[in-house]
């Protein structure tokens, strides 16, 4: 069983991978089974682990659009995952994002609600305006719990630091970033799946993804 402290800096790599690492290693587009023919390079089977944990999260909704691209994969021990936006676009820049994190043992460890709170916590930790966070209840798909919630921040920075990956600091002008969330409770594995846009930032009482629209943004690809 993992400790308190191993599942809380687990909550840290959700936020802070997609922010820094995830946009100095992009995935060639290549790879990808996505894109229309006269859009994409070229269409290739993704690799065997990032089909499984796109088959999965599509069962709760979570499918890229077509014209999305893989824009990388990795494991990094227990935790695997998966990020697709558009094609013409990139993880240092990007106004859509599906993304998809399981991580292996931790359903015994951490009720997926608990899981959904401590990103919310965490998220908040990198957002210079308002978090906002809104627990939409609970659901059941082939025998596995899941919660769901709508999370974002008013104003999020975009700022890269210089590393072997990264040749120079830069900073954009920061957007604001919401998204709809799924925490699923596997047999053993956790995951964690949301699609996300990024766009001007925006007020507190007006985001752009609420209680009442979210199914509609969902169901638009």
């Amino acid at each position: 069983m993992k400790s308190f402290a191993a599942i809380k800096l687990m909550l840290g790599l959700v936020c802070l991978v997609p922010c820094a690492l995830l946009s100095a290693k992009p995935y060639f587009p290549i790879n990808t089974i996505f894109g229309e023919d006269d859009q994409s390079i070229g269409k290739v089977e993704m690799p065997k682990d990032v089909q499984q944990l796109t088959d999965f999260a599509s069962k709760f909704g979570f499918l890229p659009p077509l014209n999305w691209k893989l824009a990388f994969h990795e494991m990094q021990g227990d935790m695997f995952m998966a990020e697709f936006i558009p094609a013409n676009e990139t993880l240092n820049d990007w106004s859509g994002l599906v993304c998809m994190q399981g991580f292996k043992g931790l359903a015994n460890d951490i009720e997926p609600q608990k899981f959904l709170d401590g990103m919310a916590d965490t998220y908040a930790e990198n957002c210079d305006g308002k978090v906002i966070y809104t627990v939409l209840g609970t659901s059941k798909v082939e025998g596995l719990n899941a919660v769901h919630g709508i999370l974002g921040c008013t104003v999020m920075p975009n700022i890269h630091h210089a590393s072997i990956f990264v040749e120079k600091d830069f900073a954009s002008i920061p957007k604001g970033e919401i998204g709809f969330f799924t925490v699923v409770s596997g047999s053993q594995d956790l995951y964690l799946l949301h699609k996300s846009i990024r766009q001007a930032v925006f007020r507190e009482n007006e985001p752009p993804i609420n209680a009442n629209n979210y199914r509609e943004f969902m169901a638009n690809n």
